[in-house]
């Protein structure tokens, strides 16, 4: 099984290469994603724990419809996870 810290990088390499900036930051939000000057932006409250982290990374890329099949098994099975009957 890959290890959380190790799952977060891939997912986070993922959405950079579908464009998206990956920002992480400290202050009193959660972290989602939104678009600023007309760029795709995922920001991450990087004092979070990695599961809390890794939901948003997923949720963005279940939201988006992004197309996740080229990520490696352990990856799209830890999506699925997220993915609502």
């Amino acid at each position: 099984m890959m290890k959380p810290k190790k799952l977060l990088e891939l997912l986070a390499a993922y959405l950079r290469e579908q464009e998206l900036d990956v920002v992480y930051g400290i202050g009193a939000f959660s972290g989602g994603h939104c678009v600023i000057n007309e760029n795709r932006v995922v920001v991450v409250n990087k004092r979070m724990p990695v599961e809390e982290q890794l939901r948003i990374f997923v949720s963005v890329i279940l939201e988006l419809e992004l197309d996740y099949s080229g990520l490696k098994k352990e990856a799209q099975d830890y999506i699925l996870r997220y993915v609502r009957p």
